[in-house]
């Protein structure tokens, strides 16, 4: 029997990080220059996680920020659709030039 798979957010990988690293959300707030109540809230979904965030976060763990951002990967099944007619567009593009 498979596995099911399991699928993370950005506040799950930021407070499994933390955590890993054995760090209260104030140690992170120090490293980061975030405030303790903006980290509670990115790690309860409460808050976006915004790209500079994600920078700061990244930068304190020793990790690439797509890390947190995209913990499942690039791989969006529910854009698969348009990411396909987009790419018949740009071939339709191709052959008009």
């Amino acid at each position: 029997m498979r596995k099911p798979i399991v699928k993370l957010t950005p506040s799950q990988v930021v407070k499994e990080l933390r955590e890993k690293h054995g760090w209260t959300q104030a140690i992170l707030s120090e490293l980061t220059g975030i405030a303790v109540s903006n980290i509670s809230n990115i790690e309860n979904g409460k808050s976006r996680l915004g790209e500079d965030r994600a920078i700061l976060i990244a930068t304190a763990f020793g990790v690439k920020p797509e890390f947190i951002l995209f913990p499942n990967g690039f791989e969006r099944p529910d854009l698969k659709s348009k990411v396909k007619k987009i790419k018949q567009k740009l071939d339709k593009l191709k052959e008009a030039s």
